[in-house]
């Protein structure tokens, strides 16, 4: 399985689309990088200290928010091939006639995305954070170890959680049509996180119901909003602003601890799941 886990790493680490996205990371946290240079320099709000809280937290959102998104698109993008890829061109043969049980085969793929995973979001978290601290943004430089830490962990949930479930579908469809239909799923999630949002501002049970179903089926957003709860403020005019407006895509309230074990579940029987339906693929 480590073998399997090491080749993985690498191959995913070759291909051009990491690379790509590594570009594209470095281009964000330069952007970042810049706004906040306007954002401390050029005095948004003036003197108005309640719409620069206000502001922080809105700057601090839209960071960790498209980090995010970038996380995730990664995964979505290298996991949808990990096993499909191989089943289309005939490279499974070659593997499988080794003494490979399937089971580790498929624990390898994961292993190996998930330790890519890790070390880039941690990675991506850390520069995230090391920027807004450089340019003393508030929402930042005010956040205890334990904060960080608790948010980093729930940040890393998002991810993995979203390479279970596309690890299965590449083990059940091609890499295009398991691409496509991943990033829809992981935005449906974002979708039932407003639609969520509105049926509590609106108070309607229906349109709340709505929304907690559309999370029960991508639970991803609900992960993120949690760590967002975490490093963001509570109080004040700002934490209004984030209760009431639910960060940049909405969010209901805070996930209840059944919803964290469904999550668990979710992730984990996705794994189960493509460990059986692999094993019973004819490969011959």
């Amino acid at each position: 399985m480590s073998a399997i886990a090491f080749a993985t790493l690498k191959e995913a680490v070759r291909k051009k689309t990491f690379i790509v996205m590594g570009i594209v990371t470095v281009l964000y946290l330069v952007l970042w990088a810049i706004l906040l240079y306007y954002f401390q320099n050029k005095g948004f709000g003036g003197n108005d200290q309640q719409f620069k809280a206000l502001a922080s937290v809105m700057v601090t959102q839209m960071g960790l928010q498209f980090s995010s998104m970038l996380m995730c698109l990664l995964t979505i993008i290298l996991g949808a091939g990990a096993i499909a890829s191989e089943l289309e061109t005939g490279m499974i043969h070659a593997i499988i006639s080794r003494p490979l049980d399937r089971t580790e085969y498929v624990l390898g793929k994961f292993l190996g995305l998930a330790i890519l995973t890790v070390c880039y979001a941690t990675v991506f978290y850390a520069v995230l954070f090391l920027i807004g601290g450089a340019f003393s943004l508030d929402t930042i430089t005010t956040l205890s170890f334990m904060q960080i830490f608790e948010g980093w962990v729930l940040y890393l949930l998002v991810p993995l959680s979203v390479l279970c479930l596309t690890l299965y579908g590449s083990v059940s469809l091609r890499v295009v049509p398991n691409g496509l239909l991943m990033i829809f799923i992981y935005i449906l999630g974002n979708i039932g996180g407003m639609v969520e949002m509105i049926g509590n501002y609106i108070n309607s049970t229906s349109i709340i119901s709505s929304g907690i179903f559309l999370s029960l089926i991508s639970p991803f957003h609900t992960l993120y909003a949690a760590a967002e709860r975490v490093l963001l403020p509570s109080t004040g005019i700002a934490g209004e602003m984030m209760r009431g407006m639910g960060g940049l895509t909405g969010t209901g309230k805070p996930a209840s601890a059944a919803m964290y074990i469904y999550i668990a579940i979710y992730s984990v029987g996705f794994i189960v799941l493509a460990i059986r339906k692999f094993r019973k693929i004819d490969i011959n």
